[in-house]
């Protein structure tokens, strides 16, 4: 008896250690390698359990309701009774992959959101997919978190947010905070999170670094430039956080071993087309030729520390794997964001190598039972044509603040993952806003929208105007009395019929 009952505590511990993590904190997202974060949320009535991704890279929620070939859990809408159908057809297209679904609405809660109300929102049914589901995703649908403007689209139709409608349900904008914390070990390749939606007035803890969101769609932010750190800032780096130096003499060490100026060359190819905030990508993604040349600095550093992989694994997103979990002595990742607090400032983002060595399988099997254990891992940075993504991998460690309503997002160093860190502000002699061409903040998009309805309006007069100049002929026909006319007009007109109907 006293065995089963410590074997019950010891089960009891595990589970609680899981939910709760190692310091107590609960957590409410997980995910599989490369599967990014998934939260539980349940729709209709009676309620149905499904899995979201959590997508800053999207706007709708977008749930499968059929039967896939790797999954038959999906949305079962003929279930539920709360559902009310449009009867309108959307679609979405992502960076990878694309969708066709049916616009419905339903009752929509989380669990694990316990102080957000249920409410009723938008859902794409999602019918049919091209490269959208991934093999062996445990996950049904999107849960997306950006601006209404990259929402699915459909004719005369415009799809909601679940976000929009948790906002009109609490009267008030909300912001949201996401901690990601990726794999909780070197031999575990499933990784954990939190999600929290707070008030937009609520007060943060500790220091917070500010970039501004330059347009409202996408989270598009400023990315600076992408540079690899050198051995020395790294090592002086790591002496600073093993003795526990407060904040400003850690910056200082930054300052004065890395010094440099922003190259204007590289920030312009960074902000060519866009730089997003995408919690539902999984790589840091560049464009090519910066990709190129972070690459060859990190595989030229596993070189010189005698670590042999392929050119696949560095430049083809292949695996590499080994029989033991790799302790990654590379350098660190620098990734400056422009700051919200002036135009000539910015901040850094540290990335250590777990967080861009991704851990995708870990198997640490007995070898008493002939099986042996392997450990595989892919780069998570690639190519991005003209791109700038900093997928959940620029992410992991640290704890993000996106101000929706006010127009920025906040980075700050969590208590989590394998140390990621954010150092700053530095200042240039120019203005970086300038210089690099970033696009000036737009008008929030209530106003967006109501100035496209403005727009509309007076395009709607102007048709009109010119329809009545049209039929004014016709109307003057109708009200005006006629005057009389010659014999020969009437006769002419009288001819015209009698012609047509003979």
């Amino acid at each position: 008896m006293f065995f089963v009952r410590l074997t019950f505590r010891i089960l009891c511990f595990i589970v609680l250690k899981e939910v709760y993590g190692d310091n107590g904190e609960q957590y409410n997202l997980y995910g599989d390698a490369g599967r990014a974060y998934t939260l539980e949320i349940y729709i209709g009535r009676p309620p149905q359990k499904l899995n979201v991704l959590v997508d800053t890279g999207s706007t709708t929620l977008a749930i499968a309701s059929y039967a896939r070939k790797d999954s038959n859990i999906y949305y079962h809408s003929e279930n539920s009774t709360s559902i009310f159908k449009s009867g309108k057809e959307v679609q979405a297209k992502y960076s990878q992959g694309t969708w066709v679904g049916r616009l419905v609405s339903d009752l929509v809660r989380s669990p694990l959101l316990p102080s957000i109300p249920e409410v009723r929102c938008d859902i794409a049914l999602i019918t049919t997919s091209h490269n959208f589901f991934m093999n062996g995703s445990r996950w049904q649908g999107l849960l997306g978190l950006a601006y209404l403007p990259v929402g699915a689209w459909g004719e005369n139709v415009v799809v909601g947010s679940w976000l929009d409608s948790v906002e009109h349900a609490m009267n008030k904008p909300m912001s949201f905070r996401l901690k990601l914390c990726g794999a909780r070990s070197t031999t575990n390749a499933t990784h954990y999170g939190n999600l929290e939606l707070l008030d937009d007035n609520t007060q943060t803890e500790g220091k917070m670094f500010r970039t501004r969101i330059l347009r409202k769609w996408w989270y598009e932010i400023g990315v600076l430039s992408v540079r690899i750190l050198n051995s020395t800032t790294t090592d002086q780096l790591e002496n600073n956080t093993n003795t526990q130096l407060d904040n400003k003499t850690r910056n200082q060490a930054v300052t004065d071993t890395n010094v440099h100026d922003i190259d204007i060359e590289m920030c312009l190819t960074l902000n060519e087309e866009k730089s997003i905030v995408d919690s539902g990508t999984t790589n840091i993604r560049l464009p090519d030729i910066l990709f190129r040349q972070v690459v060859d600095q990190l595989r030229n550093a596993a070189q010189t520390s005698n670590m042999l992989i392929l050119d696949d694994f560095w430049y083809h997103g292949e695996a590499a794997c080994w029989p033991e979990p790799q302790e990654w002595s590379l350098p660190w990742l620098a990734i400056d964001l422009l700051s919200i607090e002036a135009d000539n400032q910015y901040f850094t983002l540290e990335i250590p190598p777990q967080n861009f060595m991704r851990v995708v399988s870990a198997r640490n099997n007995s070898r008493d039972s002939g099986m042996v254990s392997e450990f595989c891992y892919k780069l998570g940075l690639e190519a991005g044509g003209k791109e700038t993504i900093l997928g959940y991998t620029a992410m992991e460690g640290l704890q993000i603040l996106f101000n929706r309503s006010t127009g920025w997002i906040g980075w700050q160093s969590s208590n989590c993952g394998f140390g990621a860190r954010v150092s700053g502000p530095y200042n240039t002699s120019t203005s970086l806003l300038t210089t690099c061409q970033l696009t000036q903040p737009v008008p929030d998009v209530a106003i967006s929208i109501r100035a496209a309805q403005w727009t509309l309006c007076v395009i709607s007069i102007l048709a009109a105007a010119v329809l009545i100049y049209l039929l004014a002929p016709c109307i003057k026909m109708f009200l005006v009395k006629p005057l009389p006319r010659s014999q020969q007009i009437s006769l002419s007109q009288a001819a015209l019929v009698e012609t047509e109907t003979t």
